[in-house]
């Protein structure tokens, strides 16, 4: 811990304005967060539709309106007062917080950082309330004509705070954690109508709806809805509603885990254990479901007064918590039958496959140039079961063993999953989809070391609708995504006009592409290079390799696929041209090697 070179000075009290400003740090870390506020006050005022205006990604402004209860000009003045609130009343209420907000800190916190505004009617007064603050500093108040109801406007974001503005970062990543909140919260609340207009054009409508399942429709889109099933549990107190993705359906991240404790969006580490943990047979490694899971838990048996923007929680009992949500996604894989027969498993035993319908499209693998690849002559890096131990196999330090794949015999394909081919030593398995996965994955990156990965066009242009987090990486990204062989262009305010793929990708599935890759840009971030590296770089920028992983799982063979024995010949051939390593991007083996000697041994010849 660093000495302070100055004695201590004595003890005073801080004056109220650094005091807000401090309670804004806490609160507000970027404009989401004001939008995150204004959002769930109104909810807690009763607000059955809600109207968000944001521009220049918040910085500019943040004007939430709705048709709440409103308030009294006496209440809109303590409501700009530190630790007033109408949600808690005594100690007891504290153990039992039912209601969104209960600090008392928001309106008073994002006062003290923007230029303030707040118009409120009650719904049997004659005539609205304005209070006006300006960096803190009351500006003005009295009498408004407004309707019923209450409008906040929060603009300026930061403007005399230049170390917390310099911080935030583009409109378009703002906007797309607005966005991300917004859909989360439009997820809870199916019954409250939600209207976002960004820089003066609408932007996302959702309806009130009955059915959670419309919901999801409005704002994850039909194609993910049509995923999903229902599943229920109870116990302890807890009820958890889960709509669980089918295990053929899965994401390159966890984004598409979404968690509702008690109608508030949360991030919690156990119950996404809990959900994984179902899953973990079921997907490949690196693979996540989309699961939203629904929680009413008893207000004294969770603590949501854990985190100052209240994402994270703590349960009383949360073993049973963790063994409930487990239930209900169990009980919606088995509620289809994709497990087949009977119950599933705890834990659940891994499936025959992970897909079953084949890829319309041309050819297995393209052509490529041929080249000297070199080998490991120690097949057993690759394991039996187990994770592959990581192995340097980059051209110049790995030996060149007489093995190459086009040289065996192929003896066919064994579970529509695995090939077969006859070595010197043995029987080789070559697992189709790892070993597909890891063709196009150092092709992919090749073609990016190169310049950039070749275009397709697309006969006919395809418009993708993706939620506005994803659209606005795809935007934020345009070098990048050009740079990878896509060619998208943005569609209104939640889809994408998709007008060219990656030349290497281009006889599979399009649209499923686009989406993996708007999951791995949402998910790294801004910040991440947009440009190519060069020589030995590659292994190093972690983001663009695991966007190649991303798309190449994504489009490679699956499990369940037949291949044709021109195929079969033709991926064996391709593992002859590029550098050799013994997993899939993602650490599955590629090859295990089934020994003559251990043949002949089961077969008591030896």
């Amino acid at each position: 811990m660093p000495q302070s070179t100055q004695p201590a000075s004595e003890v005073r009290r801080l004056p109220d304005a650094l005091v807000d400003q401090i309670a804004a740090g806490e609160v507000v870390e970027r404009p989401a967060s004001v939008v995150k506020e204004l959002v769930e006050n109104a909810v807690d005022a009763g607000a059955r539709r809600i109207r968000v205006e944001v521009r220049e990604g918040g910085a500019a402004l943040v004007a939430v309106s709705d048709d709440g209860l409103g308030m009294t000009p006496a209440n809109a003045r303590l409501a700009l007062e530190r630790h007033a609130t109408s949600k808690l009343s005594s100690l007891s209420d504290l153990r039992g917080i039912a209601s969104y907000g209960f600090r008392g800190e928001a309106l008073p916190a994002i006062a003290s950082v923007s230029r303030f505004r707040l118009r409120t009617r009650p719904h049997d007064a004659q005539e609205g309330f304005e209070i006006r603050v300006d960096a803190g500093v009351e500006k003005g108040a009295g009498a408004a004509g407004c309707p019923p109801g209450t409008r906040i406007e929060v603009a300026d974001l930061f403007a005399t705070i230049p170390a917390r503005r310099k911080f935030l970062k583009t409109a378009g990543t703002e906007w797309g954690h607005i966005a991300d909140w917004l859909s989360r919260a439009a997820l809870a609340l199916p019954a409250v109508h939600f209207d976002v207009i960004r820089d003066d054009r609408p932007a996302l409508s959702w309806p009130a709806v009955s059915d959670p399942l419309d919901r999801i429709a409005a704002v994850l889109s039909e194609r993910e809805a049509e995923s999903l099933q229902l599943g229920e549990a109870e116990g302890s107190g807890i009820r958890v509603r889960a709509f669980a993705s089918h295990p053929e359906h899965h994401r390159a991240t966890a984004a598409g885990l979404h968690l509702f404790v008690n109608g508030r969006p949360v991030r919690d580490r156990l119950l996404r254990h809990a959900i994984l943990q179902v899953y973990r047979d079921l997907l490949p490694r690196g693979r996540y479901p989309t699961v939203l899971a629904f929680l009413e838990v008893e207000p004294g048996a969770v603590d949501v007064n854990v985190h100052p923007a209240k994402w994270e929680v703590r349960f009383v009992d949360p073993q049973s918590v963790h063994r409930t949500l487990g239930a209900a996604v169990r009980a919606a894989i088995e509620r289809r039958g994709w497990m087949g027969e009977g119950a599933a498993p705890e834990p659940m035993a891994a499936p025959t496959s992970y897909a079953s319908s084949p890829r319309p499209g041309a050819g297995l693998i393209a052509e490529a140039p041929a080249r000297t690849a070199s080998f490991l002559t120690d097949w057993s890096v690759a394991g039996r079961g187990g994770a592959a131990m990581p192995v340097d196999a980059s051209p110049t330090s790995a030996p060149t063993p007489p093995l190459r794949f086009g040289e065996l015999t192929v003896l066919g394909q064994l579970h529509a999953t695995y090939l077969m081919a006859e070595t010197k030593e043995g029987v080789l398995l070559i697992d189709q989809h790892a070993a597909h996965e890891r063709v196009l994955y150092e092709r992919l990156r090749a073609a990016w070391l190169e310049g950039g990965v070749e275009r397709q066009a697309l006969l006919v242009p395809i418009t993708v609708e993706l939620d506005a987090s994803r659209r606005s990486a795809l935007e934020e990204s345009r070098e990048r995504v050009l740079a990878l062989g896509f060619e998208a262009e943005p569609f209104g305010e939640s889809a994408v006009v998709l007008r060219a793929v990656p030349a290497l990708l281009a006889d599979r599935d399009p649209v499923g592409i686009l989406r993996a890759l708007a999951d791995e840009l949402a998910e790294a971030g801004p910040g991440a290079s947009d440009t190519a590296p060069t020589g030995s770089d590659t292994r190093l920028l972690d983001a663009a390799d695991k966007v190649f992983a991303s798309l190449a799982c994504h489009a490679a063979r699956r499990a369940g696929d037949r291949l044709e024995p021109a195929e079969q010949r033709a991926l064996l051939d391709a593992l002859d041209a590029i550098p050799w390593a013994p997993t899939c991007p993602h650490g599955r083996p590629v090859a295990v090697p089934l020994s003559l000697e251990e043949i002949e041994r089961r077969f008591s010849r030896r």
